[in-house]
C-alpha cells in the first residue's frame, strides 16, 4: 500500500510540474499587439496641389472696348476624383480619398465627382485694352498612396494595397492680361502658361 501511494504522489507531482513548466512557454509565443483590429491605414507619397485649367479662351478687348463683359471660356480640360490601383489589394475610392484628404490643405470633392465639361460664362472687368485669357480652373491634389489592414487578431497588416489618387479642393475663374506677370502659383499664371 505504501509503494503505491508513493507512486501516485509521484505522478501527481510530475503531471502539476508539467502544467507549471508549460504555461509561461505558452504566454511568451503569443503576438503582441500593433494596431487596432480592422483598422485601415494609408501612407502617402509624392502629394501635389496645383492648378489645372479647365476652361479657357483668349479674347482680344480693343482700345475704346473696356468695361465688364461676360465671355465664355471654351471647355479644355477635366479633373475628376477618384483613384487607379497599380497592385495589391483593392481600397474603394471613397476611402482613398477621404484618406488623402487629411494630408492636403482644404477639403477634396469626394469619389466620382468631375469637373464641368461645357463651357462656363466668366464675368470680369476688362479696364485695359489687349489680349486676355478668360479662365476657369481648379486646383488639383494628387499623389501616391500604399494602404493596409489591421487583422481581426490586432497582430499584424495585412491586404496592402497601392495606387495613385486625384481629386480637387479649390475652384477659381477670372481673367488675365497676356502681358502682365502674375504671382507664383496663382491660378492667373498657370492660365497665362497655357494659353496666352
Amino acid at each position: 500500500m505504501t509503494k503505491r501511494f508513493v507512486s501516485a504522489v509521484a505522478a501527481t507531482g510530475l503531471a502539476a510540474a508539467s502544467i507549471v513548466v508549460l504555461g509561461p512557454v505558452t504566454s511568451a509565443s503569443a503576438k503582441p499587439l500593433v494596431c487596432e483590429p480592422g483598422y485601415k491605414s494609408a501612407t502617402w507619397s509624392s502629394l501635389s496641389n496645383a492648378w489645372v485649367i479647365t476652361h479657357a479662351k483668349q479674347i482680344n478687348i480693343p482700345s475704346g472696348g473696356t468695361g465688364t463683359y461676360t465671355k465664355s471660356a471654351t471647355y479644355r480640360r477635366t479633373v475628376s476624383s477618384g483613384r487607379e490601383i497599380t497592385g495589391g489589394a483593392s481600397y474603394s475610392a471613397s476611402w482613398v480619398v477621404s484618406s488623402m484628404d487629411a494630408h492636403v490643405s482644404g477639403t477634396l470633392t469626394k469619389a466620382g465627382e468631375k469637373t464641368k465639361e461645357t463651357s462656363e460664362s466668366v464675368t470680369f472687368n476688362f479696364n485695359k485694352p489687349g489680349t486676355y485669357v478668360v479662365f476657369s480652373g481648379v486646383k488639383k491634389a494628387s499623389g501616391y498612396y500604399k494602404a493596409k489592414t489591421c487583422n481581426s487578431n490586432g497582430t499584424d497588416w495585412t491586404k496592402v494595397g497601392y495606387g495613385k489618387a486625384r481629386s480637387w479642393n479649390v475652384q477659381a475663374e477670372g481673367a488675365v492680361k497676356c502681358s502682365e506677370k502674375p504671382k507664383s502659383g496663382t491660378a492667373k499664371l498657370a492660365a497665362k502658361k497655357g494659353y496666352c
